[in-house]
């Protein structure tokens, strides 16, 4: 509960507009106006924020909209309310989809939702990376729900499906592109068409919001926004991925940058080896090998913050699960990493009076060390169990 005591002592400033919700809510003004062709304008950015936060702005600068046109789409409706309201409503439709992650994968996390079915309910709250979503109005919990439901149709073997919900995620590209070309490796080629399409929809409807001549200007905005590395906004210091594991300690320079993709590139081959997606007879390995795709797929994610971590919850669970059956391979070591992952006054420790919340990303990569070591193939009995879930389920 340490987290959400945080988050009640800071509702005050959450509601004037110091969260990042004010982005998305600016970004839905914009749209609402007719101005999409100016969205990644800073002046109408500015203009914008001053007109619903203004007392936040005297404080400090506006925050820019640096998601993909799209997005916006998603937060129109919100701009009727005012801005206070709005991120009230945003906050309790979080609320909802995290509940709805829950619902989704209950069936496939056997033992949880048989013999421990409160953790289920109780390991979300207690995931300090989801608090700080939901504090700061983020759309993380938008893309968990949207990788719960990829995790689900794969288990169904509908890869099709599983890549339309990954590409539904692009709006943080930099969180599904890793994890689209750990599906290239394995020449998961469905998976891969699904994303197209979606990907394809979501390019024409941006071009359709903003317009040719500011889709193609986006690319170069983040570009922009990343090299300027501005105060508040690019802090490679407080990512703790492997950007912020290299780069952040105030040092910056080719060689670091030519490590650090490197560095990258390794740990998605090995999650590639860690990892057979069509190989579901196998369902521990299979979890296993999903769980380490997607944590790889954050520590490789080019900007990723605290709140982004809100997407581990999905292998959280399912290691959480392999540990409560009655016989967990490597439990002790397995058990105390994950309850280090878990452990919400290190990660409020880090955000709140440390400058580098890098050093988690150590945590990060020893999880998924330890949850790839720990894979076991996967008993007679157990695949049979399995396959006959996946029946039920299914018809």
């Amino acid at each position: 509960m340490l987290q959400w005591a945080v988050f009640w002592g800071a509702r005050a400033r959450a509601f004037s507009g110091w969260p990042d919700f004010s982005i998305f809510y600016a970004a839905g003004l914009t749209i609402r106006r007719g101005e999409g062709a100016v969205l990644y304008s800073d002046t109408v950015q500015r203009q914008l924020q001053q007109s619903f936060i203004p007392q936040t702005l005297a404080v400090r600068s506006p925050l820019p909209y640096n998601h993909p046109p799209f997005e916006a789409l998603l937060y129109l409706p919100l701009t009727h309310a005012s801005y206070a309201h709005a991120y009230l409503i945003w906050f309790l439709i979080n609320i909802i989809l995290l509940g709805a992650c829950i619902y989704l994968v209950r069936p496939w996390l056997f033992t949880l939702a048989t013999t421990f079915p409160r953790l289920l309910f109780v390991i979300p709250l207690a995931f300090f990376p989801v608090a700080d979503s939901l504090l700061q109005g983020q759309d993380s919990i938008v893309l968990l729900t949207l990788y719960c439901l990829a995790y689900v149709v794969f288990l169904r073997r509908k890869e099709t499906w599983a890549g339309v919900f990954l590409g539904l995620g692009l709006f943080k590209f930099h969180l599904v592109l890793p994890f689209a070309f750990l599906l290239l490796i394995k020449r998961r080629w469905r998976a891969l068409t699904g994303i197209v399409i979606s990907a394809s929809m979501e390019a024409v409807i941006s071009w359709a919001m903003v317009g040719g001549k500011e889709l193609m200007y986006y690319p170069s905005y983040v570009w922009q926004i990343n090299r300027k590395q501005l105060p508040g906004i690019i802090v490679p210091d407080t990512m703790p991925n492997l950007r912020g594991l290299i780069m952040g300690w105030g040092m910056s320079s080719v060689a670091l940058q030519l490590v650090l993709i490197a560095a990258s590139f390794l740990l998605l081959m090995w999650a590639a080896k860690s990892w057979a997606p069509g190989d579901l007879d196998k369902p521990e390995a299979w979890n296993a090998g999903f769980s380490v795709a997607l944590v790889v797929t954050f520590l490789v994610g080019y900007h990723s913050y605290t709140h982004d971590m809100t997407i581990l919850l999905l292998p959280v669970l399912i290691t959480f699960d392999r540990l409560l059956k009655p016989e967990p391979p490597r439990r002790d070591v397995l058990l105390l990493i994950l309850l280090a992952v878990l452990f919400s006054p290190l990660c409020l420790y880090m955000t709140l009076y440390v400058s580098h919340q890098t050093v988690f990303a150590l945590v990060l990569l020893l999880f998924a060390w330890a949850v790839a070591s720990s894979a076991e193939p996967t008993r007679p009995s157990e695949i049979g169990a399995v396959s006959r879930r996946i029946h039920a389920i299914t018809s």
